[in-house]
């Protein structure tokens, strides 16, 4: 004899679904706010290191040509400006006469577009807030010598992701890491 079973259809329900959908919801919930902390921090360690290896570029290029060569601030990619916050962008030129603007066309080694959003990177003193020169020996220019720090910060500021680079008078630099206090100069 065949005995007919009734047969259910299997799938989940409306419970089931409530209890998945609520375990998925305080996941996320959890798993956001440090997905979004660990991109900032990322991106805020890209940007650095990108002005870095501008600062870097700067004094190699001075050493290698034995004259002064500058990064300055630059919103057009063809001249310097005053700006007092480096996240407009800056370049790096071959600046034999010292002088405040790029001379010619010719003499730009390389340009940076800055950054593409909201975080700020300015000099803490009055000579980095635009420009940082390096003469042939690779050192800051006389009346740069004393060095400084650029603090990179995001907007709103959150003192925890702050980072700070420090150029000294020889033209060393040095990192700190996130949230913590500048280097020694």
């Amino acid at each position: 004899m065949i005995s007919l079973m009734k047969t259910r259809a299997r799938g989940l329900t409306l419970l089931e679904t409530m209890v998945v959908i609520g375990l998925a919801a305080i996941l996320a919930t959890i798993a956001i706010p440090s997905y979004l902390r660990f991109m900032t921090e990322n991106r805020m360690a890209s940007e650095m290191n990108s002005f870095e290896t501008a600062l870097m570029l700067a004094r190699s290029e001075a050493i290698k040509r034995g004259e002064e060569v500058t990064l300055c601030t630059s919103t057009s990619g063809t001249d310097c400006s005053i700006a007092s916050n480096w996240n407009a962008g800056w370049l790096i030129y071959s600046n034999p006469q010292n002088q405040s603007d790029v001379p010619d066309p010719a003499d730009i080694i390389r340009t940076d577009g800055g950054f593409t959003n909201t975080d700020t990177l300015v000099g803490s003193n009055t000579t980095l807030d635009h420009a940082v020169s390096f003469t042939g020996l690779g050192i800051l220019v006389p009346g740069e010598l004393t060095g400084g720090n650029f603090d990179l910060e995001t907007q709103p500021p959150d003192s925890s992701l702050t980072r700070c680079l420090t150029i000294g008078p020889g033209g060393q630099l040095a990192a700190s890491e996130p949230g913590q206090p500048c280097p020694v100069e």
